[in-house]
């Protein structure tokens, strides 16, 4: 089962239609009804707002392994806590998803800022010519 698939099972669950569901994620009816046919995948912003709005176990999200809704139990800050193997992996995968998306939206980024310096130069120009070329009188 994909995370797609566990993504319709939970706006099953939460009794809402796909236009409720995708509005509260961020998402037109659209948008969202291509995730969950699989012709989208579910990023990682998408992840958070489940994780946010749904409590939604993202393990669970991703491998089907565990509870579907997250339970948050209050842990005091133990520097000694022993992770399983499989729970390292995900965290490792987890962290270089996170760098991964970090780095794309960070090169986004520069790239808007360089089309808006583009465009800038470009009304800059327009402007001067027509400022420079006087109105032909009729």
């Amino acid at each position: 089962m994909t995370d797609s698939q566990r993504l319709k099972i939970i706006r099953k669950t939460l009794k809402l239609n796909q236009e409720q569901f995708g509005y509260s994620l961020g998402l037109t009816q659209g948008g969202y009804s291509d995730i969950e046919r699989g012709k989208n995948s579910v990023s990682s912003r998408i992840k958070l707002k489940l994780k946010n709005v749904y409590s939604i176990n993202l393990h669970w999200l991703e491998t089907g392994i565990g509870e579907m809704f997250a339970v948050d139990i209050v842990e005091e800050n133990n520097e000694n806590e022993i992770f399983e193997n499989d729970q390292l992996e995900h965290l490792k995968d987890e962290i270089e998803k996170l760098k991964n998306e970090n780095l794309r939206m960070k090169t986004e980024i520069r790239l808007y800022i360089e089309i808006c310096s583009a465009k800038d130069k470009t009304i800059e120009i327009l402007e001067k010519q027509l400022l420079s070329n006087p109105k032909d009188s009729h």
